[in-house]
């Protein structure tokens, strides 16, 4: 069974900057872009420094700065590479610059979805 979304992931790419160390010790960062956004994490790609699930990276848009715990991360097996799933460590208020934004309900998407099917008929 497929897991369960803590919240509404929104489509947004929203360029950042991703900072962090490697498993040396080493200070390492790249640049990189959402590819959807909830309140409490992201789906980033374009990442190309190592991580794993469980390290912590900073991820900086603008002038906000966040910590955030990489919880999955893309393989080459199933064409998601340089992309990982993070969640945040801390409490940021609209750290995305999104709240503007009207977000569409799960059920407006499904009935989208639903005419998108109807059509292809």
């Amino acid at each position: 069974m497929p897991p369960t979304r803590k919240e509404h992931r929104q489509p947004a790419v929203v360029p950042v900057r991703l900072s962090g160390t490697d498993e040396k010790g080493t200070l390492t960062g790249c640049l990189a872009h959402t590819l959807n956004v909830s309140r409490r994490g992201a789906l980033l790609a374009g990442v190309t420094m190592p991580v794993h699930v469980g390290s912590v990276v900073r991820v900086i848009r603008g002038r906000a700065s966040a910590g955030f715990k990489v919880v999955w991360v893309g393989t080459v097996e199933t064409n998601t590479q340089h992309q990982i799933g993070v969640e945040a460590m801390e409490s940021v208020s609209n750290f995305w610059g999104l709240d503007q934004f009207k977000t569409v309900s799960e059920v407006t998407e499904q009935e989208a979805l639903d005419r998108r099917s109807r059509s292809k008929r």
